[in-house]
């Protein structure tokens, strides 16, 4: 009976990982890691390295890798894109599992951030026990979220009090998503989707690379800064080949 663990590693660096965190990384006999092509993906299994480096003794565990399933470009077909995604990774991580870890072992895949928010994975480990892998056994560990590190960083509440708060992806909130909501948190952008949006009652609170040696930060009202984050985007794709940003808007009040 395999058992795996998906561990949610926060935000990148080893000092944003949950103490059961770093408790379960200590159990584990296989390490499995998606390896994404393009330029400076790499960056993306470091990070998990230099996790595993950090909390677990050499030699105690083996990493097996794969390279990662691509996902193209989706307009209207988003959803059949999405699934076919799915399919190819829930075949891909099953095979791993089956071909590399041996009865009574524990295997794990970090997950950036938390493995409950925005992420595939858990849904990919339901479907492998349905179609692939019946006895396969699963524990899912929380994570410090990259939500959690951008209000900290710019020292501002999720939420307002006594309101509600919208998190969504930059696809969503250009279909008026976060229309009626006083604050909404935006994942999954990477485009500088906020460029687009005519309000001038908004602040935008925003990051990238969060909890990392590149980590980049502004905040302001969205009509005074959106000009040069979208700047910021662009350079720090040109420089690294990808980009992790997040950003939190907040309506203002009338009169402040």
């Amino acid at each position: 009976m395999s058992m795996i663990y998906l561990i949610g590693m926060g935000p990148g660096g080893p000092e944003y990982l949950t103490m059961q965190a770093v408790a379960t990384l200590r159990k584990l006999d296989v390490v499995f890691i998606l390896e994404k092509e393009g330029r400076g993906k790499d960056a993306l299994a470091e990070a998990r390295r230099r996790i595993l480096d950090t909390y677990c003794d050499p030699g105690s565990y083996r990493v097996v890798t794969a390279p990662s399933p691509g996902r193209p470009l989706a307009g209207d077909d988003y959803r059949d894109v999405v699934a076919d995604w799915h399919r190819r990774k829930t075949a891909l991580i099953a095979g791993l599992i089956e071909g590399t870890l041996a009865p009574g072992e524990i295997g794990g895949i970090l997950v950036w951030g938390d493995p409950a928010l925005y992420d595939s994975n858990i849904a990919i480990l339901h479907r492998i026990r349905q179609e692939h892998l019946p006895d396969l056994r699963f524990e899912v560990i929380p994570g410090i979220t990259s939500a959690q590190l951008l209000t900290a960083r710019h020292q501002v509440p999720l939420n307002e009090i006594g309101e509600d708060v919208l998190i969504t992806t930059a696809r969503r909130m250009q279909a008026g998503s976060c229309d009626g909501h006083s604050s909404a948190m935006v994942m999954l952008d990477s485009n500088a989707a906020f460029e687009r949006i005519d309000a001038d009652d908004l602040d935008i609170h925003w990051g990238a690379y969060l909890g990392t040696e590149h980590e980049v930060l502004v905040s302001g009202p969205l009509r005074n800064v959106r000009g040069r984050i979208a700047e910021l985007v662009a350079e720090q794709k040109r420089r690294h080949g990808w980009i992790l940003d997040i950003y939190l808007l907040k309506r203002r009040r009338a009169g402040s």
